[in-house]
């Protein structure tokens, strides 16, 4: 490991990349968006590709930023972090899959948002696996700070949530490996510091994988709360464990609650978001491999946690378009947002292997559930892939493209709807479909390959957006 400090700004010229320009100072209050990194007042994309060479390592990983506007994102304004970049502590090595996880925050509440990103294949001396905080600034992403596990010998860093679970007025992080729940205190600072640390696991690991980890407000008390998604080897089934949030740090032990036994972890997702509008945050758990092709199970917010019935959603629910078949990976990713404006937040479902058109090209899909009063249902809901017009592409010719892989919904252009973004991770593709009064559009869309984006000329990238 070592620690370099001179400005990003010079590694971008070097590489010949444009350096982003000046935005003027943030001051000293919390960033407004948890995704404006260079205090200009528009929020900025993050993606995280962990399987891109750098300097010749192969899956040493990457961070792409796309940076924001008045008029939203502006692709041709993008920015390549590595740990090779000038200020970031750390270096790029084969299978450190940095930017395998990616969220936002602003950690120090300096006035810019901040980019937390997971190498989970990192070796940090006897541990395995590290985070790293790119902290904004006036300029952009211009430093990072490496954080390891503070104890035991599992694997650090398979994912990450950011809030303040006690109420202090400062950002904590939690993170979970193969066995452990950290609960890491902040302050975080640029020097690398942190508070103290504490391990939340309900036995000391022995009867819960973690998968997922989630942040969010569930109860009414406004203290940021999370949920850990794994397996509970004690009943052979996978479970949330709600952790509330509260003045001494987050209440144990967790509420547990169960989910459809049928389907496995793997390439699961999880949001939380306030889906009928009744104050509680409600849990939104993707499941790409829950029966067949998968389906999205919700867990309603109430004052205490989450209730104990899942709501299960998938193309077999009426007025979800598309049939549900093997390999379709409903719930491969999924974004919460108000698409239409109509105060509601909707959920994106990546589809990235639906089969589109007569011919059976699994050229993938997104599917946006509506939000309304009584929570997520079928109504109303839309599915955008390559047969959507304005999108580009063409299902016959992108068969196993994986359209949908990674989605996100965000209000770039700030009219009060967000625009759906979806990468195609085997074709090597970006897509931003614009938001109108009745959801995303293909008209107006755009597309972006690796390339474009300054990962190198390769037809495919393991693309995760930041949420």
């Amino acid at each position: 490991m070592r620690k370099r400090t001179c400005v990003l700004a010079a590694a971008l010229l070097a590489s010949g990349l444009s350096p982003l320009a000046l935005a003027s100072p943030a001051g000293a209050a919390a960033a407004k968006y948890s995704d404006d990194f260079n205090g200009d007042g528009h929020r900025d994309l993050v993606l995280g590709d962990r399987a891109a060479t750098v300097a010749g390592k192969k899956e040493a990983g990457a961070i792409v930023v796309v940076w924001g506007s008045a008029k939203g994102l502006d692709p041709a304004r993008r920015t390549v972090v590595t740990q090779n970049s000038p200020g970031v502590e750390g270096a790029a090595e084969t299978k450190d899959f940095f930017g395998t996880k990616v969220t936002t925050a602003d950690l120090n509440k300096d006035g810019y948002a901040d980019v937390v990103a997971t190498a989970p294949g990192e070796e940090a001396g006897s541990r395995h696996g590290m985070f790293t905080v790119l902290w904004g600034s006036r300029s952009g992403l211009t430093s990072g700070s490496s954080y390891t596990a503070p104890g035991g010998d599992d694997g650090f860093a398979k994912d990450v949530a950011v809030g303040d679970f006690n109420a202090d007025g400062r950002l904590d992080v939690v993170e979970i490996g193969d066995d452990y729940i950290w609960y890491l205190r902040g302050p975080f600072t640029k020097s690398g510091s942190r508070g103290a640390a504490t391990n939340l696991d309900p036995v000391d690991g022995e009867d819960i994988s973690p998968e997922l980890v989630v942040s969010g407000k569930v109860t009414k008390d406004g203290t940021a709360d999370f949920a850990v998604i794994g397996w509970d080897s004690d009943t052979g089934t996978d479970r949330v464990w709600f952790y509330r949030g509260g003045p001494t740090g987050p209440v144990g032990p967790p509420e547990k609650v169960g989910l459809p036994t049928t389907g496995d972890l793997t390439d699961a997702s999880a949001v939380i978001a306030d889906f009928d509008k009744n104050g509680f945050g409600d849990l939104a758990v993707g499941q790409a491999r829950f029966g067949k092709g998968g389906a999205v199970h919700v867990l309603k917010g109430t004052s205490t946690g989450f209730g104990t019935t899942a709501k299960s959603l998938s193309q077999a629910t009426a007025g979800v378009p598309g049939t549900r078949e093997s390999s379709d990976s409903f719930g491969v990713d999924v974004s919460a947002g108000d698409t239409n404006g109509d105060d509601y937040p909707d959920l994106a479902v990546g589809i990235a292997g639906e089969v589109i058109g007569d011919n059976l090209f699994r050229s993938g899909a997104v599917t946006v559930l509506r939000g309304g009063s009584s929570g997520l249902t079928g109504m109303n809901a839309r599915q955008y892939d390559y047969a959507t017009a304005g999108v580009a592409g063409d299902p016959a010719e992108d068969n196993d493209s994986w359209f949908g892989a990674s989605v996100l919904l965000r209000d770039y252009d700030h009219d009060g709807r967000t625009e759906l973004v979806t990468a195609a991770t085997e074709k090597g593709r970006l897509h931003l479909l614009p938001g109108t009064p009745s959801g995303p559009t293909g008209t107006g869309s755009w597309m972006r390959t690796a390339e474009d984006l300054g990962l190198g000329a390769r037809a495919a990238f393991w693309a995760r957006l930041a949420d």
